[in-house]
């Protein structure tokens, strides 16, 4: 059975906190950045580039957890 140690420095693991990190970071920084490049104080709900990179961010989330569950099978008891 792994260590939890042993289980964090996977590069599996590794690359699956930083893309989730990144993804994080996305999502809530997504309002700020459509308005910077729209140059708009007012943002709609709606607008394309917002839900695009709110969106993004989400997925960046979700391939970083699927990256963090690959190595998972190894660190079942296996009797």
């Amino acid at each position: 059975m792994l260590k939890p140690q042993e289980f964090l420095l996977r590069y599996t693991v590794i690359i699956g906190i930083i893309f989730a990190v990144v993804g994080l970071v996305v999502c809530c920084i997504a309002k700020r950045l459509t308005m910077l490049i729209r140059k708009q104080e007012v943002l709609d709900k709606t607008d394309k580039l917002y839900q695009g990179i709110l969106y993004t961010g989400l997925a960046l989330v979700l391939v970083g957890m699927v990256c963090i569950a690959l190595p998972i099978e190894d660190t079942f008891y296996k009797g």
